[in-house]
């Protein structure tokens, strides 16, 4: 069992850093526009560089670990730095909104503003992050194309997905300058604030 859940909360993590850096250079100004408008971290352009690359890295490290006998070191590795990147998602976010800056999150291709299920997307990764880096050593190695593998990945690709796409399902265009929050509490607006 333990080898299921290590493997769902790896591959979910790894999956979703995927699809980040994916979205994130199809369209590499969204994330750099974004964190301008923020006005938080110097040189915008040069973090975001610097944020699709670590996502890119990562995913592609992370996924090379798992396919390979020996890679469960490097797959630590990949967690962690998975999990440090994540949690600085979730902190940022945060602050953000702590602040009434819920502009464009910049986290995708598509204009969502910077709200609490940013937030939450970015914690229940980095939790993930932990489970699976406190679970790498029993996780189903690619070779066994069996059942258990096949429920890994089907699992890992359906929360991929409903993370991935949790902020955009519950962003309300008619209150798209408000933010908020998950208990939907509002946590700002963008007007007399930052743009999106």
């Amino acid at each position: 069992m333990s080898g299921l859940l290590g493997g769902v909360a790896t591959c979910t993590v790894l999956f979703t850093l995927l699809v980040a850096s994916a979205e994130h250079l199809s369209r590499p100004a969204a994330l750099a526009g974004a964190l301008a408008a923020h006005r938080v971290l110097p040189a915008p352009v040069t973090v975001a560089a610097l944020v699709i690359a670590s996502e890119s890295v990562l995913a592609g490290t992370g996924i090379v670990a798992l396919l390979h006998d020996n890679g469960k070191g490097l797959l630590s590795a990949v967690l962690v730095g998975s999990f440090a990147l994540l949690g600085l998602y979730a902190g940022y976010g945060l602050y953000l909104i702590s602040t009434g800056r819920t502009g464009s999150c910049g986290c995708s291709r598509m204009e969502l503003p910077m709200t609490g299920w940013v937030v939450a997307r970015a914690s229940v990764l980095a939790g993930l992050a932990l489970i699976g880096l406190f679970l790498s050593g029993s996780t189903i190695p690619p070779e066994r194309t069996d059942a258990p593998l096949a429920v890994v990945l089907l699992a890992s690709a359906t929360f991929t997905a409903l993370l991935w796409h949790l902020p955009a399902a519950m962003n309300d265009p008619g209150t798209a300058t408000t933010g908020r929050s998950p208990t939907g509490r509002s946590i700002g607006t963008a007007e007399g604030g930052l743009p999106g």
